[in-house]
């Protein structure tokens, strides 16, 4: 099963989650940082300061939140591997 950005299950919790920044996408709305501030980090000029990051699994919600608060869209999050070890 896969979590949504909107709607990440109560009972679901990520193991950790992988993300991926399309900065060429990104318009510096902030809300990935709003959302997430200990996740997303902005530059000097608003913008999305990463392109792949590795996130633990205590903010890997965070992740996903901040990520569907994105209106362009810039941020992708790939679920971990599943308890075999193999992908969802």
């Amino acid at each position: 099963m896969h979590a949504t950005a909107a709607d990440p299950s109560a009972t679901e919790v990520p193991v950790g989650v992988r993300v991926r920044a399309h900065p060429g996408l990104c318009e510096g709305w902030g809300n990935c940082h709003r959302f997430a501030p200990s996740v997303y980090f902005l530059d000097d000029d608003g913008y999305i300061g990463l392109h792949l990051l590795e996130v633990p699994a205590e903010l890997a919600r965070d992740a996903i939140r901040g990520a569907g608060s994105c209106p362009q869209q810039a941020i992708t999050v790939i679920q971990g591997p599943g308890p075999t070890g193999r992908r969802p």
